[in-house]
């Protein structure tokens, strides 16, 4: 009866919610529109287009030569080492916390089911925002757990309306801030208020997968209130964003030592890449260059915010390597007549946006050609 239950949320899960996947197919489209694939811009999927550090990429190639050797969390027999601790050590000291509270995975996603699978059983409870990341509910659905939606409010969490939402039966609430699709933060006085009155029993998830890239001193930082006394919070954080590790998948969690050795003991045995640890190690190492990388994706964000301002397009303050827009006009039109252009961004009607587009930061090429594309299509 139990796997028959697993089984029935499983597929309630796949048909209640789309997962926020790739939003065209890029082979498909440069041969339905006659694009080079090298002619593309893709500022859809909130990459960073400065990649990662070149110390970060020598360490993973030079990884390979042991590519015939499981990433071991034991001591491997050829150097004496472990990769696995070296980076928890590595993110423990970066982040500034104890080693016990990190606990790395192959991408934030995985560590965020990760969390779901300790913590949430069937008829649980959650509370996430309709307009937010779609893993958080989609991880929760398939374990079995009911999700509450409360809406953003002029594209920001209302977290009154999370607090009332709060039952004796909400096992975990998801916060994403600076949120992904809106680019908005949770303040540090809101998510004081919030933690506040959750009972502690409830777990706090904070998605901060953007964190590097956050300029307003207002942003409250989970990892403070989890470091303050507050056990239920649980961290999300990834490699993939400001360190531009997309393709090695790198993420993790900050949380109670209790919650982190919870996990530990269901994750898989080899469930990192080698490459991904030493490319890790090494782009932690290379501050310079992730601090130049930051700074090169926050003057983007101003110069696109600004350029899209001048069109007359109303832009949701971001801090993030992306913007949300409303351009007035109907989103997966103008979606698709942009990729006509071979120039590939997201559009809102997936979070119920149905005028806006969601544009990652591109290269300064790339920019000025999202905005040359823009001015001419919103003019005719």
């Amino acid at each position: 009866m139990g796997t028959e239950h697993i089984a029935r949320s499983f597929r309630a899960a796949a048909c209640d919610i789309d997962f926020e996947w790739p939003t065209v197919n890029l082979l498909e489209a440069c041969a339905r529109y006659g694009i080079a694939l090298e002619d593309v811009a893709y500022l859809a999927a909130n990459e960073n287009p400065f990649g990662p550090s070149p110390r970060a990429t020598a360490a993973a190639i030079e990884s390979l030569s042991r590519a015939a050797v499981y990433p071991s969390p034991s001591l491997r027999y050829d150097e004496l080492r472990n990769e696995y601790a070296d980076v928890r050590g590595a993110l423990a000291r970066y982040c500034g916390v104890d080693a016990d509270m990190i606990m790395p995975g192959p991408g934030s996603e995985t560590v965020l089911r990760y969390v779901t699978q300790v913590f949430l059983d069937p008829g649980d409870e959650v509370v996430a925002a309709p307009e937010s990341y779609s893993g958080h509910p989609w991880a929760s659905q398939i374990m079995g757990a009911a999700v509450t939606y409360v809406p953003l409010v002029d594209y920001r969490f209302d977290i009154d309306g999370f607090l009332a939402a709060v039952t004796e039966r909400t096992k975990m609430v998801w916060l994403c801030s600076p949120n992904n699709p809106t680019g908005t933060i949770i303040t540090d006085a809101e998510l004081h208020r919030l933690l506040d009155n959750v009972p502690p029993t409830t777990v706090v998830v904070c998605d901060q997968a953007y964190q590097e890239l956050v300029d307003d001193p207002a942003w409250g930082d989970g990892t403070q209130y989890l470091l303050g006394g507050h056990r239920n919070v649980v961290v999300l954080r990834t490699m993939s964003k400001s360190f531009a590790l997309a393709g090695l998948r790198m993420g993790y969690a900050i949380a109670d030592p209790a919650v982190c050795a919870l996990i530990d003991r269901i994750r898989e045995p080899y469930y990192v890449s080698g490459p991904a640890c030493a490319a890790t190690l090494a782009a932690l190492e290379d501050r310079e260059w992730s601090a130049d990388v930051v700074a090169k994706l926050i003057a983007a964000r101003r110069f696109v915010s600004a350029a899209l301002t001048d069109l007359g397009c109303q832009v949701v303050p971001s801090q993030c390597n992306f913007v949300l827009v409303d351009t007035g006009v109907d989103a997966d039109d103008l979606y698709e007549r942009l990729l006509r252009r071979g120039i590939v961004v997201r559009s809102g009607s997936i979070w119920g946006y149905t005028t806006h587009l969601r544009i990652s930061m591109g290269t300064d090429e790339e920019n000025r050609r999202l905005i040359a594309a823009l001015t001419a299509e919103l003019a005719g």
